[in-house]
Parts: structure tokens; sequence; C-alpha cells
């Protein structure tokens, strides 16, 4: 888990590429509203404003992440991260509206086409992503270490994007990382689930390659004490939803048990009237012979009997009956 959690962050702030700039940058505080603590903290220009929050998980993904503005006086200038989007498919899953409507594992160019489509940007061009190799590097590890139980693949693509912000022509050097994980869970099967981080740099057409060093520079630097606690938190989330999980299987077995012990007796009181009425059959089989074969005796003894329901009376040559 805490692996996986590490590979996230990656994510989160790779776009940034982090390269340290001293000169005019202050320290924002990214908190996390839940564990009233901050969570990350992002290096940002002295005089721009910054807005930031961690934001609650999705039906597709329970995990918290941050998202954040920023952007200068003019409001011409910035970047952001957007929420995380995210979606999931297989056994026994039910993504609700809070989730993207697909069912496969889509590549970051392909999610990313999808974002500036939806967004109305303009497309220029496809633009270089190094860090993308590192990234596939800690998803082999990541994924040497889970040993089948969990696959993990990550993705960067990053296009240049033109359009009017407020009557101004702006450019964006926007970037899609995506994260999907293949989980073989037991007694359910496959699930699947993606995620995918959005960040956007933005400036006057013309001036984006002048501030590429200042949006390197900020980078997110992740609060160890809020990871613990929040890890501490999630586990305990899990250890709790497992023995409740545990519990159900419990109940479900004792009440499938109890099923099957009703079935059994069911099944036996059946076998017992079976018994009962082929008993009953076979002695009325047994005294119709017999009342037959005493018939027929008494036809050849020329026996005449007769009975008003009280008394019986008998004529001729009449040998004792076992039958009426």
């Amino acid at each position: 888990m805490t692996k996986l959690i590490s590979l996230l962050i990656a994510a989160i702030a790779a776009p940034g590429l982090g390269q340290s700039q001293s000169g005019g940058m202050r320290q924002v505080a990214i908190p996390d509203p839940v564990l009233d603590m901050p969570a990350w903290t992002l290096t940002a220009p002295a005089n721009w404003k910054v807005d930031g929050s961690m934001l609650v998980g999705s039906s597709c993904n329970s995990g918290t992440s941050p998202a954040f503005r920023a952007s200068s006086p003019d409001g011409l200038t910035g970047a952001y991260l957007l929420p995380r989007s995210d979606w999931a498919w297989g056994a026994n899953i039910r993504p609700t509206n809070d989730c993207l409507p697909f069912h496969e594992a889509l590549s970051a160019k392909d999610f990313l086409t999808y974002f500036i489509r939806v967004r109305g940007l303009g497309y220029v061009s496809d633009e270089p992503v190094p860090e993308l190799a590192n990234m596939r590097r800690n998803n082999d590890a990541f994924n040497q270490q889970a040993r089948g139980t969990m696959q993990m693949t990550g993705d960067l693509a990053r296009y240049l994007v033109r359009y009017s912000l407020n009557g101004k022509d702006t450019e964006e050097r926007i970037t899609a990382t995506v994260t999907c994980t293949d989980s073989m869970v037991l007694g359910i099967g496959h699930q699947y689930g993606c995620s995918a981080f959005v960040t956007r740099w933005f400036a006057p057409y013309g001036k984006l390659q002048a501030m590429i060093p200042t949006f390197q520079a900020m980078a997110m630097t992740l609060n160890q004490p809020w990871m613990d606690q929040w890890t501490a938190v999630m586990i305990r989330g899990i250890r709790a939803k497992t023995q409740r999980q545990t519990e159900a299987l419990l109940e479900q077995g004792r009440l499938a048990q109890a099923q099957r012990m009703n079935q059994h007796q069911d099944f036996m009181n059946s076998m017992q009237r079976g018994r009962e009425i082929r008993n009953e059959r076979f002695q009325e089989g047994q005294y119709l012979k017999q009342k037959n074969k005493e018939d027929y005796v008494d036809y050849i003894l020329d026996c005449q009997r007769a009975s008003n329901g009280t008394i019986r009376v008998a004529v001729g040559n009449c040998q004792a009956r076992q039958t009426q």
C-alpha cells in the first residue's frame, strides 16, 4: 500500500520536475481539512495568489489528492493542478456519477486529447516528456514487488495549446499523468481502476517559454507527518472494512448452514413420510390379496355371507375369514 501511495505521489509531483529556484519564491501549505494539518507544500512566486486543498476521493478511488491554483496578480499567468479524475470497471465495481464513463485503460495521450476537446483548447503540438522513463522504471519496480497481486501502469503526455483568456491570446503547456491498476481480489475477480492528474501552465502568447523555469521551480513537497497519519487512518479503515466483510461472510456461513440443516430435516421428514405411505400401500395390497383369496374360497365352498351392519350371518360350508 505504501509503495502504491508513493507512486501516486510521484505522479502528482512529476510534471513540475522540481528544479530549484530560490529568488522571489515562497512556501505555501496545501491543507488537509479532514486531518486539519498541512499535507503538501507548494513553492510559488512570492507575489502570486495561491489556493489549494486536499480533496476527497471518488467512488472509484477513495484516496485523497491535492489540487491548487496559483496565478500572477493580473491573472494572465499561472499554474493549476486540477482535481483528480477517476474511472473503474471489473468484478463487483459499481461506479457512480463522480467517475468518468470509461471502461478501459487509456493512454495519457488519449486522455489528454479527450480533455482538450472537452475544454475547447486549441492543440498546437506535442511536447517532450523526459520524466516518463523514470516513471516507468518505478512502475516496473512496484510490479516486481507486488508479485502478481496488483499490476500498475503509468503514462505521461504533454501538449502545447492556445486559446483566448479575457480577450488575450494565451499559450499553455498541459500535462496528463495517467496511472492504472489491475488487482485480483480473492473471491471476487479482477478489478481495474485508473486515475488522471492534469497540470496546466499558462502565460500570454509568446511568454510561456520564458516562464518555464518558474513553473518548474513550483515543486510540491509531501509533508511526511501528514503522510504517516493519513496512512494510519487508511490502514485502520481497511482493517475495519475487512473485519466487517469477515463478519458478514461468517454470518452468511451461519445462515447457509442453518438453511442446509433445515433442508436436511425436510428431506428426512419426507423420507419418513414416504416410508409410511409405502407401508400403508403394502398393507392395503396384502389385505386385498387376502380378501380376494377368501372370496374365492367362499365361492368354491358355496358359502353365503350376509351382514346387516351389526350381525354377520354365514350359510353353507363357510370357513373363518381374516378379512371382512
